[in-house]
């Protein structure tokens, strides 16, 4: 809060770049620091860890604090990153059904 939105822009990339460290408490403290920023670009990050870490203790805080972001971004702006992160996972599907039947003519 109170930043620039360049500098929360800074901030957060640093954050994910730092969030594909492995050391448990540098985990726990990315974790943490982007469960008090108030942007979708968090939740990304978030999700990211939740998805691509091991430790099931990552996990489970990387969800609460999504949770909490969520809950601080408001339901309408969560509700639209969600619709645009659906719509961008259908074209990916479609892109990859197309290079499939590609590859499946080729082979035949």
């Amino acid at each position: 809060k109170g930043q620039t939105p360049n500098k929360i822009e800074s901030i957060l990339e640093q954050l994910e770049e730092l969030s594909r460290e492995t050391f448990y408490l540098t985990q726990v403290t990315i974790v943490g620091a982007l469960g008090k920023m108030e942007t979708p670009k968090a939740m990304d990050i978030l999700r990211s860890l939740l998805e691509n870490t091991p430790d099931g203790r990552i996990r489970r805080i990387a969800e609460e604090a999504i949770q909490k972001v969520q809950k601080a971004i408001g339901s309408d702006k969560a509700l639209k990153q969600l619709r645009d992160e659906l719509e961008k996972l259908k074209k990916d599907n479609q892109a990859l059904k197309s290079r499939l039947e590609n590859l499946e003519a080729k082979s035949n």
